[in-house]
């Protein structure tokens, strides 16, 4: 089911700069298993892989789609493992599980991770912020890269977060139907 990793990776720039002080949509369009991670601890028997997500990305509050130099849609790509845990101790929850929650938008039992999973994001949405953080890079130098700072539920920001809907009317479906068409991609 996923494509064998390859060891080299090509970055196409969105056309414009992303502004880490906006809320974006991300849609995810790909999701790549990128073989056995290389902070797995052989020693202590890990054998958890790195996932490539990759997504396509607007702004939230214009719909507009953020495009490549080459007017594709800008595909931005982040790696997580292919942990799920939650840590009782700590309250620490892996990012996979974070991400997955948000692009269902429920928190996500442990008999809902099943193999078809990833069949069950893709082309779903959430939104989110950016932030810029310095790396660095194989070489020993510095450079600053665009992270995702945080997803949530796509319907639980805005205006809707802010006040509780009235109770549900017939049009209220026909309404939902369209909102969703609003969406950019």
């Amino acid at each position: 089911m996923f494509d064998i990793p390859v060891k080299t990776t090509f970055y196409v720039a969105p056309a414009e700069p992303i502004d880490v002080d906006q809320r974006y949509i991300f849609k995810v369009v790909r999701l790549e298993d990128q073989g056995v991670s290389k902070f797995a601890d052989p020693a202590k028997n890990e054998t958890f892989h790195n996932i490539q997500w990759t997504f396509h990305v607007a702004i939230h509050a214009t719909k507009e789609v953020i495009f490549n130099i080459d007017g594709q849609p800008w595909e931005h790509v982040e790696y997580t493992t292919s942990k799920t845990g939650k840590n009782p101790k700590n309250g620490m929850i892996a990012k996979a599980r974070l991400w997955i929650e948000a692009f269902l938008g429920h928190q996500v039992e442990d008999e809902e991770i099943t193999p078809d999973l990833p069949s069950m994001i893709l082309n779903k949405y959430a939104s989110g912020f950016f932030e810029e953080k310095e790396v660095e890079a194989q070489d020993g130098s510095m450079y600053t890269k665009l992270k995702i700072l945080k997803l949530s539920p796509l319907k639980a920001t805005g205006a809707a977060a802010e006040k509780p809907k009235p109770a549900p009317k017939p049009v209220a479906a026909a309404a939902a139907a369209a909102a969703d068409s609003e969406l950019p991609f």
